[in-house]
């Protein structure tokens, strides 16, 4: 992102601004904060249909966030790391998701519809913090 990582970390973690740059998130609220770690309550767009979900972030600024997330039975957490590079600076994550055992069959496709996710995510807070 051509953005220093200071700033792409402060919109990162810009939770109540996070539905105004993207679709997947409908509507983010903290529900507490306690020293660097933070508890969202969020709803999320699944192509059309609506869920809720619930995450905890634990914050390093402004190097790293470690997520864990829950929503309808599936959980997953992930280490988002903000370095710097000579353009500005680079997001990379790792998510580990456990499926429910009734979607374990369909474990590769929920892979490739999550990368997809997460990289049309990733695009969109490219944009949002380059416009700034």
């Amino acid at each position: 992102m051509k953005a220093p990582r200071e700033q792409v970390f402060q919109a990162w973690t810009d939770y109540e601004a996070v539905p105004k740059w993207q679709t997947l998130f409908t509507r983010v609220a903290v529900a507490k904060r306690d020293g660097n770690t933070v508890h969202l309550d969020m709803e999320v767009n699944m192509r059309g249909r609506r869920a809720m979900r619930r995450e905890k972030h634990i914050l390093m600024p402004p190097e790293r966030v470690d997520v864990e997330g829950e929503m309808e039975g599936i959980t997953n957490t992930s280490v988002w790391k903000f370095e710097s590079a000579p353009e500005g600076s680079r997001v990379t994550v790792t998510i580990e998701a456990r499926l429910p055992w009734r979607l374990k069959v369909m474990g590769p496709l929920v892979k490739r519809q999550f990368q997809a996710v997460v990289r049309d995510w990733m695009q969109d807070l490219a944009k949002y913090v380059e416009a700034k």
